[in-house]
């Protein structure tokens, strides 16, 4: 991914250092502001990069099913919606399980889609790169994500000693740092690509565990991981229509991203609950919601450029 952005990565590593910096020089500041920056990103880069979905499967299926192919879509998509918020009512822990996995695997494949693999090393190495932007935050945090994934699964968790938490960060990211430098050995990834790859494990690191939880996970999802993958739409749609351009995308997003905002009031105002952690663990109840059908599709899309990759992959924004 980065070797294909690398306008989007050099701007994202200089505000996310800039970020860190600012918290550890004034944590005052970064304490009043990081709940609101975090949910500005969530809601104004993070929603919306999966607003799209309905257009994305149009154009996979434009030529193959017509309306009802679209309908069938939104009954699926939808559905399948419903049977997951169903399965957090019945099994929040297992429904918990299913998101860290889906959610491993999408951010992995995100960043490591420009590469094409053997099927399981492939699936490894998106599971490894999503275990370092999922875990590292919240072993560096783990007081501060405690109350909030015992809301979610209302259970206890246990305490867990500093050295345990300090372990599992050094672990996952050596294994991390050891996948970028057996691609390079494989002839996967090119010197460049690997100092790249590298640079941006550390500062993501370096942000991870210097901001707060929220608002270092905030700035990965909404900006690291949402804005690649909305170029990546912009140039399969551009593949498709040579004329779409970011105010096109802009303008496809604005309604299904305020319905979805609609959903998330609704379900906070259901809840009736004023609890911060509670409301985060709301917000993150339905970000899981959206994400396993946008990370079906999403595979889906993937699949198509792996097909014919050379058909997209252009830098949308240029």
């Amino acid at each position: 991914m980065t070797a294909r952005y690398p306008h989007l990565y050099f701007w994202l590593r200089w505000f996310s250092l800039l970020l860190a910096a600012i918290v550890i020089l004034l944590p005052a500041l970064a304490d009043n502001l990081s709940l609101f920056l975090a949910l500005f990103l969530i809601i104004g880069l993070g929603i919306p990069h999966g607003a799209t979905d309905h257009r994305i499967f149009h154009v996979l299926l434009q030529q193959k099913g017509g309306k009802p192919a679209m309908l069938g879509f939104y009954g699926a998509y939808l559905g399948l919606m419903l049977i997951y918020a169903l399965m957090w009512w019945l099994s929040p822990g297992f429904s918990l399980l299913i998101f860290l996995v889906t959610s491993m695997y999408h951010f992995g494949q995100s960043n490591w889609n420009y590469l094409s693999l053997k099927v399981g090393f492939q699936v490894l190495l998106y599971l490894v790169y999503g275990a370092f932007v999922l875990f590292v935050p919240i072993l560096a945090h783990f007081e501060a994500a405690q109350p909030i994934v015992e809301s979610i699964i209302q259970r206890t968790l246990p305490q867990v000693p500093a050295q345990f938490l300090n372990g599992g960060i050094g672990l996952i990211t050596i294994i991390n740092l050891g996948s970028i430098i057996l691609l390079w050995m494989k002839g996967k990834l090119t010197n460049q690509e690997v100092w790249a790859e590298v640079l941006n494990a550390f500062i993501l690191l370096f942000l991870f565990v210097s901001t707060p939880l929220l608002l270092g996970f905030a700035l990965y999802f909404s900006a690291w991981h949402a804005l690649s993958s909305i170029q990546d739409q912009i140039a399969f749609f551009q593949s498709q229509k040579p004329g779409f351009r970011l105010k096109d995308y802009i303008k496809a997003v604005i309604p299904y991203t305020g319905l979805a905002i609609f959903g998330l009031l609704m379900m906070i105002w259901y809840s009736n609950s004023i609890q911060l952690d509670s409301t985060w663990g709301i917000l993150f109840i339905f970000l899981s919601l959206v994400t396993l059908p946008h990370f079906l599709l999403i595979e889906m899309l993937y699949g198509v450029k792996q097909t014919n990759g050379a058909a997209w992959g252009a830098r949308a924004f240029d």
